[in-house]
């Protein structure tokens, strides 16, 4: 199983994403409620479990469980387990990740923790995608495309590749759960150099509030979790009332959502202008 957590000091919480298959992520059973969650937690989550911690696709330290409540913030209701962390000295700073159990997460993650810089040229690299982005919709944008810009993200989908660029813009809301008026719109979008010419958009959700719903999607962390050397992304949506989460992963050159939950919106136009 495939959990996400975030630090608090030494401690840290993890929410579990979804169970880990032969065929990629699927839904994980037994939650989705209150009671359905507390249940799930006294059968599988017990205190002492080990967790493996992993950020930028690298093993990166332990968790130890040591209480269990609910987290209530998602549209599909999940349970929260919080304990100690014990983290690589050179990843002191690092305050979210990815997890699995220890028994699993021996068999992921790979090389040393090696986060890669965002230059200017990687920035405006993803300034150029939304304005493109912008373009296809027919949005015309005055003011200057950085004052949109909420998060970027940049990291290497495979060992040796040139950086995937992440970016989200959200104009007339923020990127977080909450109501958003009905002009408000967001983008998320992904751009890739796979053959060293030149980067080009490789993922697209475009969301007009008044058509489409809100949905405003950021990068947490990506990681190679089917061992097929080519990492995954999660992702975690926005919404007005809740929140979720998705993974893409690379096929034919594109990023392609892989798993959604069963309760989130899903993306509009991953195919937009590439």
């Amino acid at each position: 199983m495939l959990y996400l957590g975030y630090r608090d000091g030494e401690e840290a919480t993890l929410v579990p994403v979804a169970e880990i298959g032969p065929d990629g992520l699927f839904p994980i059973e037994g939650i989705g409620s209150v009671e359905a969650s507390r249940a799930f937690a006294l059968d599988h989550l017990t205190p002492g479990l080990q967790f493996t911690l992993f950020s930028e696709g690298a093993q990166i330290g332990s968790f130890s469980a040591e209480s269990f409540s609910v987290d209530e913030r998602y549209c599909r209701v999940r349970p929260q387990v919080r304990g100690q962390i014990q983290l690589i000295p050179t990843v002191s700073t690092v305050q979210k990740f990815l997890a699995a159990p220890a028994r699993e997460g021996s068999q992921l993650g790979y090389g040393a923790y090696s986060p890669v810089a965002q230059t200017t040229e990687l920035r405006n690299t993803s300034l150029r995608m939304a304005l493109r982005v912008l373009r296809d919709v027919g949005v015309f944008f005055p003011g200057d495309v950085r004052d949109i810009r909420q998060d970027i993200q940049v990291f290497r989908a495979r060992p040796g590749a040139m950086p995937t660029v992440v970016a989200t813009f959200v104009s007339d809301d923020d990127l977080a759960v909450g109501p958003a008026p009905r002009e408000a719109y967001s983008i998320f979008l992904t751009a890739d150099d796979d053959n060293g010419a030149d980067y080009r958009r490789t993922y697209v959700d475009y969301r007009l509030n008044s058509l489409d719903g809100k949905g405003a999607t950021r990068y947490f962390d990506h990681l190679d979790i089917d061992g097929d050397g080519s990492e995954e992304m999660v992702i975690e949506v926005m919404g007005e009332h809740s929140m979720w989460l998705s993974t893409l992963t690379r096929q034919g050159g594109d990023w392609v959502e892989d798993y959604r939950d069963p309760c989130g919106l899903a993306p509009t136009s991953s195919g937009l202008g590439r």
